[in-house]
């Protein structure tokens, strides 16, 4: 089988790309598995802040609203006068925020009036707004109170009693048990499409374009050779191999999510992958009839790959994608991929439907085989042409 190793003996020389592709996807996935749902979880959390609090009114409104900050943030009150160690702090971060209770703050506040009613200083972009937002919580709900006919003592008793009765958020996972290392093998499943095409547009296809180069067919023409046995083991050693790298993923996946995919519902994703590959190297396939060179495979890689991946919902769910978007995506076998893989998964409003998921298979396949269909014209109309 001359061809055959031929194949194989380019393939080592053009390994490298394949192998820049595989090592950027392995760093990605083991930045995923070392991210936790609770290192996650704590993104929700509410944060303390460290505020200097200088209550220049010391009224019963002023002092209410300090001991509310107290309540969340970590509260210190500044030296009288010392601007400079204040600024210093802030400078240096020590300090996050500075709030001043001007004097007349209660009065204001018992006038109704919503504006200017404290001063702060912090450092632009310092997550500000995060205490601002609080002051003025509080505030409101005061004022609220006040219109209502309270005093100020029961105004400021039913603020506290409201806001401590706000209701506490958690957050909550609906998918299956283990649903950290569930939803994260999805998303290395989700991803699959653009590395597959990428790989084999950089990896595969230059060794068919090499293959089916002028002097390599006039060499092969001219041994004993026949042209179905050439086809033949130029089909196997793509065959090969895609399914070696198709395995060297699902071994990737293997080494990180080791428990999650021997589940019986991931054999639904990885045979999900298995007909994107196809699609893929039949995709291959076709480009390289037209023997480009290697800037314009690198180029057809990038635009395929994006835009289908963009279209599809490979990068953004498809649930964030416009109808218009969608409609579009729909012609595109990465779309049904991405449909199959998120109703295994659970994203979105994807309800799994073990009818619509071999459906989903299917669409894949027969672009594979549209593919397959037009490498053969091709590759007919180019023989016809030069002879």
């Amino acid at each position: 089988m001359p061809v055959f190793k031929a194949f194989f003996a380019i393939a080592k020389k053009r390994r490298n790309a394949a192998l820049i592709y595989f090592g950027v996807y392995a760093m990605i996935t083991l930045l995923l598995s070392a991210l936790s749902q609770d290192s996650i979880n704590e993104n929700f959390k509410a944060s303390q802040r460290s505020i200097a609090i200088t209550d220049e009114d010391n009224t019963d409104a002023s002092r209410a609203l300090c001991d509310y900050l107290a309540s969340i943030h970590q509260v210190t009150t500044p030296e009288p006068g010392d601007d400079t160690a204040l600024l210093d702090a802030i400078y240096y971060r020590t300090l996050n925020y500075a709030l001043v209770i001007p004097e007349g703050f209660e009065d204001r506040v018992l006038a109704g009036e919503t504006k200017d009613l404290v001063s702060s200083l912090t450092i632009p972009g310092s997550s500000s707004q995060y205490v601002d937002n609080q002051i003025t919580q509080y505030v409101q709900a005061l004022q609220l109170y006040l219109a209502g006919g309270d005093t100020i003592a029961e105004a400021i008793d039913h603020t506290d009693h409201t806001i401590s009765d706000l209701p506490k958020v958690s957050v909550t996972s609906f998918q299956m048990s283990d649903a950290d290392t569930n939803s994260k093998v999805f998303y290395f499943f989700q991803y699959l499409p653009y590395i597959f095409l990428a790989i084999l547009f950089a990896g595969m296809a230059p060794i068919l374009v090499t293959l089916n180069s002028r002097d390599m067919k006039a060499r092969t023409a001219c041994s004993a050779l026949p042209g179905r046995t050439r086809t033949l083991a130029m089909a196997s050693g793509c065959l090969l191999y895609s399914l070696g790298i198709w395995l060297l993923f699902l071994l990737l996946g293997l080494v990180f999510y080791r428990k999650a995919m021997l589940q019986p519902y991931v054999g639904y994703a990885i045979l999900n992958s298995l007909a994107f590959l196809f699609f893929t190297a039949a995709l291959s396939l076709l480009i390289s009839t037209f023997s480009p060179d290697d800037n314009v495979l690198n180029m057809l890689a990038n635009i395929v790959g994006l835009s289908m991946s963009f279209l599809c919902g490979v990068f953004v769910p498809q649930s964030m994608l416009s109808g218009s978007v969608l409609a579009v995506g729909r012609f595109l076998p990465a779309y049904w991929y991405i449909r199959a893989n998120n109703m295994l998964a659970g994203f979105g409003k994807e309800v799994f439907d073990l009818g619509f998921y071999w459906k989903c298979i299917g669409i894949q396949l027969l672009f594979a085989a549209a593919m397959f269909a037009l490498t053969a014209v091709a590759a007919k109309q180019r023989r016809s042409t030069a002879t």
